[in-house]
């Protein structure tokens, strides 16, 4: 399955301003009949309700086709909108990004492989244990602390697919991305730059916002490895 990760800045964006996008998607989509929020049964109708009632600014609310996933990551200076299909449909992101890339304080969004990104990411060997994967062959690394607490994990830091908060932005790749002017700033690169040293296709979209495209409709496994490492190269190395 895919997601889409969408990076705002803090304080650009409230869940109910939020919600309010993604219910408009759902009923054009006619998809807003079964919702849950924190795995309570909500009607649409009273969904808005819900979200006043949270105390944070943060909510998890699933469709009978879609999961979405809001946060604040106050101490990095940014909000999390994640829309999660459960659903294998091509280009089933277009009508999402199309209007979330236009929201006030949009950063920067990509699309995942949910398997992918996930793996590339763990770095605790007893996840693999439970999962019935094996680490053999993985980096591993001392954890970093004292003895008897030491133990080994898995370096996951020289992975393609890192995903490294930063104030401001996330450190992450995908196979399609939108990139605003404010990302670029903040990782100090040019969109020339980045075209020229990933190789990657890039559009100007409107509102000073660009797409860069891979010829893959997400990074998926290690089969793509070598566009992964340019493409990380050129907008973090």
């Amino acid at each position: 399955m895919q997601r889409i990760e969408i990076i705002y800045e803090l304080g650009a964006l409230e869940p109910l301003q939020v919600w309010n996008e993604i219910a408009n998607i759902l009923s054009s989509i006619d998809d807003s009949h079964s919702l849950t929020i924190y795995g309570k049964n909500v009607k649409p109708s009273k969904m808005s309700e819900e979200i006043k009632k949270l105390k944070g600014k943060a909510f998890n609310i699933i469709s009978e086709t879609f999961e979405f996933h809001m946060v604040t990551v106050t101490n990095y200076e940014q909000i999390l909108v994640q829309i999660e299909s459960k659903k294998s449909v091509d280009d089933w992101w277009r009508i999402w990004i199309k209007k979330f890339i236009k929201l006030r304080g949009f950063v920067q969004a990509w699309i995942v492989d949910t398997d992918f990104n996930y793996w590339q990411n763990v770095s605790d060997p007893i996840e693999y244990k439970s999962r019935g994967k094996s680490c053999k062959g993985l980096l591993m690394k001392s954890n970093g602390l004292p003895p008897p607490l030491e133990q080994l994990e898995i370096d996951i830091s020289k992975n393609a697919g890192l995903r490294k908060l930063c104030v401001g932005y996330v450190e992450a790749i995908g196979a399609k991305m939108w990139l605003s002017e404010r990302f670029l700033e903040r990782i100090g690169k040019s969109i020339e730059y980045i075209s020229n040293e990933s190789g990657a296709k890039i559009t100007y979209l409107q509102g000073d916002i660009y797409m860069l495209s891979q010829p893959f409709n997400s990074f998926v496994d290690d089969r793509s490895i070598v566009e992964q490492r340019k493409l990380r190269k050129a907008l973090y190395g």
